[in-house]
């Protein structure tokens, strides 16, 4: 059994009776003291709750690489590794988290924990380092697409088919929008589609109706997630 808990934003809990990987986590308001941009709700998760075994970073902005949240994750959770892109790796260097709990995750590689095998895939967006994750665990494969622009190259044959696609809808700061991210579910085929990067800035959200009935009609499962609320795939 995989359990899943949307954090908001890009970020997630995945976690089976084994291993717990939490994906892109945003704790803070960071991004309202430098932008301006409010959240919509706090952090859903205690963080004595979250338990993190990995924690994996897509790419070097504030709402995927909280630079004050992860030191709180890493002073609570001392033994808790990072997998990070090139940018962002460096960024948690920087944040004090130490070299032997860090590893980079370049482009093709594969990392594996316990019951866990992630893999890179690509994302284009305004971090040139930005990538998405494939993650697969309990015989299940999950893909995350991390924040991307819709493009060609996303397309790698590995994606195709995946019991679990989470997508970003927002349209907006370098993301694809509902319609682009419909367009990859056709090609993709994934038993199920769930929106996400909505709900946590008013600036930088979208109504994901649209997305969700497109993917009824192709007889693929979606539904708008709850932030906190898990569900078992």
């Amino acid at each position: 059994m995989v359990e899943i808990c949307w954090l908001g934003q890009g970020g997630f809990l995945i976690a089976t009776p084994e291993s717990r990987v939490v994906v892109d986590p945003y704790l803070s308001d960071c991004v309202f003291k430098k932008q301006q941009l409010a959240r919509l709700h706090p952090f859903p998760v205690a963080l004595d709750e979250l338990k993190p075994d990995i924690l994996l970073i897509s790419h070097d902005h504030m709402d995927h690489l909280d630079p004050e949240g992860v030191p709180q994750i890493f002073e609570m959770y001392p033994s808790c590794r990072y997998l990070a892109t090139a940018r962002a790796y460096r960024h948690l260097a920087e944040l004090g988290i130490p070299e032997n709990l860090s590893t980079l995750f370049s482009p093709g590689d594969k990392f594996r924990y316990n019951d866990f095998i992630i893999s890179r895939i690509p994302a284009f967006h305004s971090d040139p380092e930005a990538c998405g994750f494939l993650i697969e665990a309990e015989n299940k494969r999950i893909i995350i697409t991390g924040d991307t622009v819709f493009d060609d190259a996303l397309f790698v044959p590995e994606l195709n088919n995946a019991d679990l696609l989470l997508i970003c809808i927002n349209g907006k700061l370098g993301n694809m929008n509902d319609v682009e991210a419909l367009e990859y579910v056709k090609r993709t085929r994934p038993a199920a589609a769930l929106p996400m990067h909505i709900g946590l800035f008013a600036e930088n959200s979208a109504d994901p109706a649209d997305f969700i009935a497109g993917c009824t009609k192709l007889g693929i499962k979606s539904a708008a997630m709850i932030p906190g609320k898990p569900f078992t795939l």
